[in-house]
């Protein structure tokens, strides 16, 4: 133990260390702007006297791993380029993004190939959903139901006589809802079809309620890859009105997940062009 007396003595001898140790020796110091190594006890290690850093290593390139999103105010009327995702069938169509006028589907059938008839089998359709309409119109005869195909692939010309048609009688404002213009159609893809019950013919009406077919279409349709595109209460995601008789093929295995995400057509399809 240290008196009391022995702690002025101390205090001094502590302070002239102290002071010795803060200066360094001219011949051991560093020069400006370099990294040296100074003596350190074994179970420390070299401590570093900062200057400049040594050049970085050189970087790996790295691939972005995220694409742009869509544009949020899809319901403007203007002709964006629309993204084609995979073979098309996931393709963005909405009233901002368009196909070319000169885009046509490279496998084009008469649904016919499906086993269809008369004037339904006359439509056009891609190969690629072929064996699933195939297999739709097996399972609604074996419901006892009979569905027609009103509408197949349109082209790009086709679709401004329908876009013109219904301007004509409900008024361009009127009409930008209820159809799309030329471009916006997802009729163009070839992956797009217009289903009726025979002899139905109302338009303003609700298919998927008022008929047998258009209840068995509701329930029934996306497990064979057909998607409803535009439901009754997507209009503020989809930009058009209720189209109970428009559906949309994107295969079996993107239409369970459509369903099970509880998203609208269009905002399900445009996470995977984000992917």
């Amino acid at each position: 133990m240290i008196g009391p007396r022995a702690l002025p003595v101390l205090v001094v001898v502590l302070l002239a260390a102290c002071s010795s140790a803060a200066t360094p020796s001219t011949s051991s110091a560093p020069s400006a702007g370099t990294v040296a190594a100074v003596a350190a006890p074994d179970d420390v290690g070299p401590e570093l006297v900062v200057g400049n850093p040594p050049p970085r290593p050189a970087q790996p390139a790295m691939a972005a791993g995220y694409a742009p999103s869509l544009v949020p105010d899809h319901c403007v009327d203007r002709d964006l380029a629309a993204p084609l995702a995979d073979d098309g069938t996931l393709t963005v169509l909405d009233r901002s993004y368009a196909l070319p006028a000169d885009h046509v589907p490279p496998d084009l059938v008469a649904a016919s190939a499906a086993g269809l008839e008369g004037a339904s089998g006359a439509r056009l359709v891609r190969q690629i959903l072929i064996d699933d309409l195939r297999a739709m119109r097996i399972a609604w005869q074996a419901a006892g139901l009979t569905i027609e195909l009103e509408s197949g692939y349109r082209s790009y010309a086709d679709q401004a006589t329908t876009f013109n048609g219904w301007a004509a009688r409900i008024g361009h404002a009127a009409a930008l809802v209820r159809t799309a213009r030329p471009g916006h159609s997802e009729h163009q893809l070839g992956t797009a079809v217009d289903v009726i019950s025979p002899g139905w013919s109302g338009r303003f009406g609700d298919w998927a309620i008022e008929s047998a077919e258009g209840a068995w279409m509701a329930a029934h349709a996306w497990e064979y890859g057909f998607v409803m595109s535009y439901p009754a209460d997507g209009i503020a995601e989809t930009c058009f009105g209720y189209e109970p008789w428009h559906y949309r093929w994107i295969g079996r295995e993107a239409a369970g997940e459509h369903r099970a995400s509880g998203l609208h057509l269009r905002r399900f399809l445009e996470r995977q062009v984000d992917r």
